[in-house]
């Protein structure tokens, strides 16, 4: 049976890998993975393909002096791990869960055949990185020129509507820590508490325990915007 495509790789390979993969024999699913829990490490064998089902999964590695750096947050129905078909090499990062995620575990083997199978994934797969690509030049970017204030409101505004709603009145649950916050944006724990305390005083974001609930991920866009924001010192 022929899968309707709509014409947006992202949307269209979640559909292919949903439909037709992530289900067969061979895939290993994992439903409930804790927080914390180590998906791959660096140095160890690219040997498959991972699917974000749902929560939150980082991806990082370690710089010369054993500090993380933080190149990814994987969202719902991303695919992550696919060094393992790009490269012939061991990993070069590591991937952890940030938020209790369900996870689909693909051999490369079986992704590889699978690619065979669908050609159309490797196309959709070419527009997925390149587009993963802008989004690490826009990370670069807000990190040289965007200031903590504007870093916390898009990364926030980013991550309450790839997870969606989760409160009675509607609003977006982002369930990280400040200290993830601050890691995310490359900015220190204090200076990252600081600016989540004042917008939340501007009514922009709701503070709870390991929590921040946003009630319009669109007015945290419109706060970030150049001259919208009362911080303008970058760190």
């Amino acid at each position: 049976m022929d899968t309707e495509l709509s014409g947006k790789p992202e949307a269209d390979l979640l559909k292919l890998l949903t439909e037709r993969l992530i289900h067969a024999p061979g895939v290993t699913r994992i439903p409930q993975a804790r927080r914390f829990t180590v998906l791959f490490s660096a140095g160890s064998v690219a040997d498959s393909v991972f699917f974000l089902i749902s929560g939150l999964v980082k991806i990082s590695r370690k710089g010369p002096d054993e500090k993380e750096v933080l190149l990814r947050v994987v969202k719902p129905g991303e695919v992550f791990g696919d060094d393992a078909f790009l490269i012939s090499a061991p990993r070069a990062s590591s991937a952890e869960v940030l938020l209790e995620a369900s996870v689909a575990i693909v051999p490369k083997e079986l992704f590889e055949r699978f690619c065979i199978q669908q050609p159309q994934v490797y196309r959709l797969l070419s527009h997925v990185l390149a587009q993963r690509e802008q989004d690490l030049e826009f990370k670069i970017e807000m990190l040289l020129m965007r200031d903590v204030e504007q870093r916390i409101l898009l990364c926030l505004a980013d991550l309450a509507e790839a997870l969606g709603g989760s409160e009675e009145n509607g609003g977006y649950e982002v369930q990280l820590s400040q200290s993830e916050v601050a890691n995310m944006i490359g900015a220190t724990r204090e200076t990252t508490s600081t600016t989540l305390n004042a917008l939340e005083r501007r009514g922009l974001l709701r503070l709870g325990r390991r929590r921040m609930i946003v009630d319009n991920p669109h007015l945290l866009r419109e706060a970030a915007k150049p001259g919208e924001t009362t911080q303008s010192a970058a760190e």
